[in-house]
């Protein structure tokens, strides 16, 4: 009878698995983790189970465990050669986990590595987005900070960041980068990094910086630069310039108009029709100076 007690259970996998799918489809999600975490005790590197643990954690709120579930099943994927895979997995974590930064510089990294350096860029830029909260601001500045390590000067990037450092304690260097981006750009988003300026160091220099970047140039193409140098007219568009000589075209000449207003007449020594009102007038007065000259 002792014997029968202390027996330990019989591991069957299949069934295990089965059970754990049926708990996670009908949203049991607590069953379903407790299920899942017993054939892990087993197999503790199966990159398959981390991979479906993973959402389950996160959606229960242990967010550090989803994080070691979704990292162990892209490093496995990693291993494999299987960047893709890896990349699509650290994606999804992004989804459930979005306030973690390390997956955001995995993603970073894994891009960066496949030589796609400006979808490493918009990954960071967008992560940095999550971290809204000022006791989360240092880890918006990291994120940034590794973008710009990519590509110092994109203008989203060293906006997000100057915003950020003006509003902390590192706003010497924050003013620093908006005055080197405005250096830089033109156009609408010349007029953002001067309204940044003001808002960030209000005064009158400031100020009449942005009144004058807000009245200049009101046909800029909006939230993008101007295709010319400022001071500089657009060049003109070859469309209207087209449509313009067609209007030309079809417009009838004077000596036209004039033939068809009055066919036949001829002018005088005056200069108007023979004929004409004008014409009798200046016939007039031409014999009453002759007259008043003898």
């Amino acid at each position: 009878m002792l014997k029968i007690l202390q027996r330990r259970p019989v591991y069957d996998r299949a069934r295990l698995m089965e059970a754990a799918a049926r708990a996670r489809a009908k949203k049991k999600r607590h069953q379903a983790i407790e299920l899942y975490r017993r054939v892990l005790a087993v197999e503790r590197h199966n990159p398959d189970l981390h991979a479906r643990l993973g959402p389950l954690l996160a959606d229960t709120g242990q967010e550090y465990d989803a994080w070691i579930s979704f990292q162990n099943a892209a490093q496995s994927a990693i291993r494999e050669g299987l960047g893709d895979r890896a990349l699509s997995i650290y994606r999804e974590a992004a989804s459930y986990l979005p306030r973690e930064a390390q997956v955001w510089q995995a993603i970073a990294r894994l891009e960066q590595k496949c030589g796609r350096d400006r979808e490493a860029v918009e990954a960071l830029l967008e992560g940095s987005t999550h971290f809204g909260s000022r006791w989360r601001w240092p880890e918006a500045i990291h994120l940034l900070r590794r973008a710009r390590q990519i590509d110092p000067w994109d203008f989203e990037t060293v906006f997000s960041l100057a915003k950020l450092l003006a509003k902390t304690d590192q706003s010497y260097e924050g003013g620093m980068l908006l005055e080197e981006l405005a250096r830089r750009s033109q156009g609408a988003r010349l007029r953002r990094v001067r309204a940044a300026q003001f808002k960030s160091n209000p005064g009158p220099l400031s100020a009449w910086a942005w009144l004058r970047e807000a009245v200049v140039r009101e046909g800029a193409p909006p939230g993008g630069e101007d295709p010319t140098v400022r001071g500089r007219a657009p060049p003109p568009r070859p469309g209207l310039a087209r449509a313009r000589q067609r209007q030309r075209a079809a417009l009838p000449s004077r000596q036209a108009v004039s033939a068809r207003r009055s066919p036949g007449r001829k002018r005088g020594s005056s200069g108007f029709r023979v004929g004409s009102r004008r014409g009798l007038m200046g016939a007039d007065m031409g014999s009453r100076g002759a007259r008043e000259r003898r």
